[in-house]
Formats: C-alpha cells, sequence, structure tokens
C-alpha cells in the first residue's frame, strides 16, 4: 500500500501530531503528551491497514529492536530484583514508540510543520518563564516542568532554531520569515533558558556545539562561524557581568557547593550528588552485574553511613541517583544499561553519519538529531532524565520525528538525483 492510499484520518493526525508535540511542549501542562496521544492513534490506524512492502532498512529494524529492547530488558530486571513497579510505565514508553517508528517512516510530515512546531514551541516558553519570574516571584522559571527539564528541553529547542537557518536559506519562498522566526526562537530560548538556570544545560553547550561545527563549518564560512562565535561569547559574557545575572547567581551558588563538599560539608546540591554517586560506585563493586534491590540498596548505604564511609545526605536520595547511567546499572543491573546505552548509541550512530551530507535538509536534521541525543548523554550525567514522563517522551518523541523526516529527505534527494541522471 503506498502512502497516498492510506485513510485521511492518517494524513491528518500524523503532521497534527507532530505539530502538536513541538508547539506545546512548553505552553500548557504535559503539552508533549497530547502530540503523543495524536501520533499513536495514527500508527495503530496505519498498522490496521496491514501496509505491505516497508521497505526498511537495517537502521530502522535496529531501532525496532533498540526500543523493544530497553522495554523488556528493564521491565525484566525490575520484575528480578523485587523493584519498584512503578517504573515499568516509562520503559512502555519505549514500547509504544515502535509504531510510531513505522509510522514515521512511510507518512512523511512536511518540513514546514516540524519547523512551525520547534520555534513556536520556543517562542511560547519565554512569556511563561517571564510570568513565573517577574510576577509569581520563583526564584527559576520551571513552565509546567521539572525546573531542570524546562532549562534542558529549551536548550535543545534553542539548538534547532540554530541549524533552522540553513534549512531557511533552501526555501524559495518565505526564507527571510522563517529566518525572522528562527532568531525570535533563538532569543526566546536563550532567555528561557536562563531564567530555569539548571546548570546541566551548560555542561550540554560544548559538545553540542563541536556538533555544530561538524556540521556546518567549511573553509567558506569559516569566518562568519568565528564571528558568530565571539559575538555569542560577548553576549555571554554580558549577561555573567549584568548586576544580579542569573547565571552568575547559578555559577557562585555551584563554586559554593564544591568548596562546602571540600571542606566536609555534603549538603549541598553539588555535594549531595558528589554523595550519591560514592555510594553507587562502592555498591556496584558488590554487585556489578545483575544490580541491587532498592531495600538493600538503602540498607547497604545506611551501614557505610554508620561506618562515617558516607555522610547521611546519601540516604535521602537512596532510589534517584542523580545520574541516568548509574540509576539504570544500580537498579537494573548490568543488561539495563546496556539496554540505556544502545537507545542512545544506536540513533547517535544513525544521525552522526549524515552530518556531512551533501543534501542541506539531510543534513540539518542530522544535526538536530545528532544535538538532541549528545545533549541528552550529558543531562542525563547529573539527573535521571528518562525516569521523568516528560524527559522520556521527549527523548523518543523528537528523534522518531527526525529519523522519519530524515528518512523522506534522502528519499526525495535519491530521487532528484535518479531524474538528473536519465
Amino acid at each position: 500500500m503506498l502512502p497516498s492510499q492510506y485513510p485521511k484520518a492518517i494524513h491528518t493526525l500524523t503532521p497534527l501530531g507532530v505539530f502538536v508535540t513541538l508547539a506545546a511542549m512548553f505552553a500548557i501542562p504535559s503539552g508533549y503528551s497530547y502530540g503523543a496521544v495524536l501520533l499513536l492513534a495514527a500508527s495503530l490506524l496505519f498498522l490496521a491497514q496491514r501496509p505491505g512492502g516497508w521497505n526498511l532498512s537495517q537502521d530502522d529494524k535496529l531501532m525496532a529492536w533498540v526500543l523493544l529492547a530497553y522495554f523488556a530488558i528493564p521491565s525484566l530486571m525490575t520484575a528480578l530484583l523485587g523493584n519498584d513497579p512503578t517504573d515499568y510505565d516509562q520503559y512502555s514508553r519505549s514500547l509504544l514508540a515502535i509504531p510510531i517508528l513505522f509510522l514515521l517512516i512511510r507518512v512523511p510530515v512536511n518540513l514546514k510543520t516540524l519547523w512551525a512546531g520547534v520555534a513556536l514551541g520556543i517562542v511560547l516558553a519565554a512569556p511563561l518563564a517571564w510570568w513565573q519570574i517577574n510576577i509569581q516571584h520563583l526564584p527559576r522559571a520551571s513552565g509546567f516542568l521539572n525546573v531542570i527539564h524546562f532549562s534542558n528541553l529549551c536548550l535543545v529547542f534553542t539548538v534547532f532554531c540554530a541549524s533552522g537557518f540553513y534549512w531557511a536559506a533552501q526555501q524559495p519562498r518565505h526564507a527571510n520569515r522563517w529566518r525572522a522566526a528562527f532568531a525570535l526562537g533563538i532569543v526566546c530560548g536563550i532567555y528561557s533558558v536562563i531564567m530555569g538556570g539548571s546548570r546541566g544545560s551548560w555542561v550540554a553547550l560544548p559538545p553540542v556545539a563541536a556538533v555544530f561545527l561538524i556540521a556546518f563549518s567549511s573553509r567558506r564560512n569559516a569566518g562568519r562561524i568565528i564571528l558568530a562565535g565571539i559575538a555569542c561569547a560577548v553576549v555571554i559574557a554580558g549577561l555573567f557581568t549584568l548586576p544580579g545575572s542569573p547565571l552568575k547567581t547559578r555559577y557562585d551558588q555551584g563554586a559554593h557547593d564544591i568548596a562546602q563538599y571540600e571542606k566536609d560539608n555534603p549538603d549541598t546540591s553539588i555535594g549531595a550528588r558528589f554523595e550519591m554517586w560514592q555510594g553507587a560506585r562502592d555498591n556496584l563493586r558488590m554487585h556489578p552485574l545483575l544490580g541491587w534491590n532498592t531495600k538493600d540498596y538503602a540498607q547497604s548505604l545506611a551501614e557505610r553511613v554508620d561506618e562515617g564511609r558516607l555522610a547521611p545526605i546519601a540516604l535521602e536520595f537512596s532510589n534517584n541517583l542523580h545520574n541516568n547511567y548509574l540509576q539504570a546499572w544500580v537498579f537494573t543491573g548490568l543488561p539495563g544499561l546496556l539496554a540505556l546505552l544502545a537507545l542512545f548509541g544506536l540513533p547517535l550512530w544513525h544521525f552522526a553519519k549524515r552530518l556531512r551530507d551533501a543534501d542541506i535538509t539531510t543534513r540539518v536534521l542530522a544535526f538536530c538529531g545528532t544535538s538532541n541525543i549528545v545533549a541528552y548523554l550529558c543531562f542525563c550525567l547529573t539527573q535521571v532524565v528518562l525516569r521523568r514522563n516528560n524527559g522520556i517522551m521527549f527523548y523518543l518523541l523528537v528523534t522518531l520525528i527526525l529519523w522519519g523526516a530524515m528518512h523522506h529527505a534522502s528519499l526525495a534527494t535519491a530521487g532528484t538525483q535518479h531524474e538528473a541522471r536519465r
């Protein structure tokens, strides 16, 4: 069955689901879930058609297996260890993503829909952040998300807008309007990231910038990229030196936390993480393969606290280690950790190998996919990102949306080249 022969509902729900996933991410509570429901409904309707001739690539098949593995392996290890059954809910998101993957590979979505969702999504985040800081007088903006996730995901949208300029340059109509939308998105994104104040976002900036250079730098534009980099550095330095700067406040707080930890006071945000990670490393030496039951793990931490080898604050976070890799290893064993690494590693390879593609549209989508995963790899160093509904759903949905979009962009390029050779 050809995509054009699918019921109209599929062609309506699929682009609408993509747009809502991106545009409503920050604007309304659980905004990401509405797009997910639309995409899942479209995918189930798609599968009900029993479509044939999918022509899945090796990467497509592997991605489906990885999604299945991230559901099955951690779920099995959670059951074997007798750990929190509520974690099954997060793992199930990976299983439900499989039909969405098949849908997006077969049903193309107009890229204008995708980019409009990105631009609108991040623009809507800024007034919400402004309201929370200036009207509600909250110390940090969080939107309708966790305060850390708000800042982190705003960074991802901002990076997408930066690459959108290259796509806009290829548009025969309204290129300047797209550039204006992306410029506004970058401004709103930077503001929202700063108001969110997550230091994890700062950690992701250097590797994401490196991916940008790999994708878009050349001898011809090296000068412009250097000037843009200098301009960004000047802007950041200026924001840092402003009186009452949120950037400087968060930096000073981090420096204070580290200084306190060195003085044997771990009762701070960063110090608590250091103690949690030390406790995880110590316990993993005893059970490196199968991991721990949560109650046994907490008991082991308590023993180490009694012995003076850990600070008591480690006990307050015995089931949330503020590091996704340690969390997976400790509570789902080495198999669970490998499933997590595969969930990042396979799509990272799939996107990264197209970072220098001759087709600029494919390259931009490859950059967005790569930068999203690289950012998540950094975010997971200090938070259990995929244990939160918004964290795992954003990662899965955006990865699959970009996967499908890059697939169709590659097909369009191949078709154009074929016609040129005829």
